[in-house]
């Protein structure tokens, strides 16, 4: 065994003395690094016609590959630029190069503000692994034509959007939510412009990311009033201003989409009569039919026996509630309840509601009422009892003061007759 480790030792040595008496290091001449290819899966596009009136959108698909020889492509970059740009080596300071490793991606090519057609060049090159880029890239010329956009606003109720259009009349607080599209892409839109009864005095212009505008309008001038705008359905405040407001009178909003090569969208519109709000009271009527028109007059004289003489109106006796299910909400109410109904509700200190059944609009009261409470409002209910379920939306509203044991084989509450449905929190006394 010894006498094998030592042969191995020896061989080693020999190498070892045979391989250092060589020129160390590789002889002959490296190869310079070849550039990549690029391609393009559409090498020309030719749509005129007879009167060379055809043109793409400006919203394009388009997808490419690269091929390196002797070694491998790690990414691309693309330019876009006008037709008759061309790609030379000395141009790759010229312009702004944008690196990606996607081959392929949707583009919306640009045109020139005021114009509706354009001829585009895209431009794509390949970058190997030492870095090093395709020296000629592939190109192509797109001819384009812009497309107006469109815009409507939520007028009717579908499944991807409530109503969000003020209802016939309203007091000081009004709501309007959209819907815009570009038949060039969604990222060619640019903002929306809105204006309220006049539009020769100028267009305000929002934001693109909004699709929903709140409006709070101050009365010290009823003729020609501004309002506060709020973005969003979280309200969001800005710095906003919508002028041109006229208080117990009908007013029109006017919106209007406009893109990116400044082309404007139809102007849509939506009419209502907007009142003056007269007093710190809001006396809701949700008595329906005959029975509210008699029970109005009783309830203006409580209110006057109080002191209270001035108060606002608000008749929400339209929707019916039948076979056990709940009336809608209101038309004379906002929507969507939350946020708007909540911020028209809050403009008063008191509310005065009487309803002539427990399964009309105070049912929505828990949502509409929440900025309300949070301002210190106080509120009065007077709504005929019932038996109710245990489960019903209006017992997360309505705290009662006397609740008697339910009958044998009632699942739910009874409420004794002719009790006053009051928040504990709140009071008559306190309006």
């Amino acid at each position: 065994m010894q006498n094998r480790y030592i042969s191995i030792v020896v061989i080693f040595l020999i190498s070892l003395l045979f391989f250092s008496s060589c020129d160390s290091g590789l002889k002959g001449t490296r190869n310079e690094n070849i550039p990549p290819s690029t391609y393009l899966t559409m090498e020309d596009v030719n749509l005129e016609d007879d009167n060379g009136q055809r043109r793409l959108v400006s919203q394009i698909h388009i997808s490419w590959w690269g091929d390196d020889p002797d070694g491998y492509v790690i990414g691309y970059e693309y330019v876009i630029t006008e037709k008759d740009w061309e790609y030379t080596r000395d141009t790759e300071h010229q312009v702004e190069w944008t690196f990606t490793q996607q081959t392929d991606s949707v583009f919306v090519l640009p045109i020139p503000p005021g114009e509706d057609i354009s001829d585009v060049r895209f431009t794509v090159r390949a970058i190997d692994n030492e870095q090093l880029r395709d020296p000629d890239g592939a190109s192509v010329i797109f001819p384009i034509r812009n497309s107006p956009p469109t815009i409507q606003l939520h007028k009717t109720v579908t499944p991807q959007h409530d109503m969000e259009v003020p209802p016939d009349t309203t007091f000081q607080v009004a709501s309007f939510g959209w819907t815009a599209d570009d038949p060039d892409g969604e990222d060619n839109l640019s903002h929306y412009e809105v204006a309220v009864n006049d539009t020769t005095q100028g267009w305000l212009e929002m934001p693109v990311d909004a699709s929903f505008l709140t409006v709070l309008v101050d009365q010290s001038d009823a003729q020609s009033a501004s309002a506060s705008v709020y973005i969003g359905r979280s309200l969001r405040p800005s710095d906003l201003r919508l002028n041109h407001f006229q208080l117990n009178n009908r007013n029109t909003f006017y919106i209007r989409a406009i893109d990116k090569a400044l082309a404007v969208s139809e102007v849509d519109t939506v009419s209502w009569y907007m009142k003056e709000q007269t007093s710190n009271v809001l006396f809701i009527n949700d008595f329906p039919g005959s029975v509210g028109d008699e029970a109005l007059p009783f309830h203006m004289e409580l209110l006057q026996t109080l002191g209270i003489e001035t108060f606002d109106y608000l008749d929400t006796r339209d929707g019916v509630a039948s076979g056990g299910r709940k009336a809608p909400l209101s038309e004379a109410f906002h929507r969507p309840v939350d946020p708007t109904l909540n911020k028209m509700l809050s403009q008063w200190d008191h509310i005065y509601w009487i309803s002539g059944d427990l399964d009309r609009n105070i049912t929505y009261a828990l949502r509409s009422t929440l900025t309300f409470f949070e301002n210190g409002g106080t509120m009065f209910v007077n709504v005929p009892t019932k038996n109710i379920p245990d489960n019903d939306a209006v017992l997360d509203f309505l705290p009662f003061e006397k609740v008697a044991e339910p009958p044998a084989g009632f699942n739910g509450y009874q409420i004794l007759n002719n009790q006053w449905l009051v928040p504990s929190i709140n009071g008559l006394d306190s309006l």
